[in-house]
């Protein structure tokens, strides 16, 4: 069985410690309050603000009036309050468009935000595997000092839908919109079960290999094999003696002695499926986030039931891949 041995942490201060850490969370709390001042701060934003006031309660604000901050978010909440509760009639088209105009303006920048906390939080988690492994994909790693495909999906997806609901929500917090309900942001069943796909495979994998670890390699089937590679084996598994031997190849390697050196197709497969369902999603909710809708991003896309039912045979198909011998064992 191999060695499993992690690289020395090293010692690094700054932005690669705790420093670094510390900073990031700072600016995922002070991003979304910047992006509101600047929205609130523009000349077309508070002249909107002046003219709906005037139009809707009949009350006179100057440039003065609505330079101050938390005056602005108040009442651009109860403006935008009134056209929720009760829409106006034909006649008042105008001011609807006006409405319209000032939700936008107020909401501008969410991409770039969402694009930012990605940036942001695949950067904490960077710097936390740098610290534990030495590398900072090392929380890739499995511990057969592998890079796990299962490993990969799994951050792909937690990351892109952990930025895009801390976005969405953070902005309303901060009284650009329904604050009241900011955290209520909705997510489809079909979400919930593409997220569920991805942790099944993650927790069954390991599952699967238990069962392949308790086994040893037959005498005749050890005779075909790479001496190094029999004596590193873990059960009839093939593992890294190091942690620096892991590669980005492992994700499309066979995972036993035998087939190492071979393309897993089902791993593959379930790469690139796992990339354009990804990054189709992540065109999706850019989208929404530039279209800057009233109320924000108030409810995520949902997955198609084609899309899901494509990731489900494609990880069906990996996991019982997986559960296949490949290496001669002793009874």
């Amino acid at each position: 069985m191999a060695q499993v041995r992690l690289a020395p942490s090293p010692k690094k201060i700054g932005f690669t410690g705790a420093a670094g850490l510390l900073a990031i969370l700072l600016l995922l709390l002070i991003l979304p309050g910047v992006l509101a001042y600047v929205n609130l701060a523009k000349p077309e934003t508070r002249s909107l603000v002046i003219e709906l006031e005037q139009q809707l309660f009949g009350r006179e604000l100057t440039m003065q009036d609505v330079s101050y901050i938390p005056l602005m978010k108040t009442e651009i909440n109860r403006i935008l309050a009134v056209f929720q509760a009760d829409p106006q009639p034909a006649a008042a088209q105008a001011v609807q468009k006006q409405a319209a105009d000032l939700s936008e303006q107020a909401s501008r920048g969410q991409g770039a935000l969402w694009i930012g906390s990605i940036a942001l939080i695949s950067s904490f988690f960077l710097i936390v595997s740098l610290h534990i492994t030495g590398r900072p994909l090392g929380l890739l790693v499995n511990e057969r000092n592998l890079i796990s495909l299962s490993r990969f999906q799994t951050l792909l997806w937690t990351i892109m839908l952990l930025s895009a609901y801390y976005s969405a929500a953070s902005l309303r917090i901060y009284g650009l919109q329904d604050i009241g309900n900011a955290l209520n942001i909705a997510m489809d069943w079909h979400l919930w079960a593409l997220m569920g796909i991805s942790f099944t495979s993650l927790v069954a994998t390991p599952l699967i290999h238990t069962t392949k670890q308790a086994k040893t390699i037959s005498p005749d089937e050890a005779d075909k094999l790479q001496p190094a590679d029999v004596e590193g084996s873990d059960g009839i598994l093939y593992a890294n003696a190091n942690f620096s031997d892991a590669s980005w190849t492992d994700m499309f390697k066979g995972e036993e002695v035998k087939n190492v050196n071979i393309v897993d197709m089902a791993k593959l497969q379930m790469f690139f499926f796992t990339i354009i369902a990804a990054a189709s999603y992540a065109a999706l909710l850019l989208q929404l986030f530039n279209s800057r809708a009233p109320g924000g991003l108030t409810e995520f896309p949902a997955v198609s039931e084609g899309l899901l039912a494509l990731l489900g045979i494609s990880h069906a198909g990996y996991l019982t891949s997986k559960t296949i011998d490949r290496t001669k064992s002793t009874p």
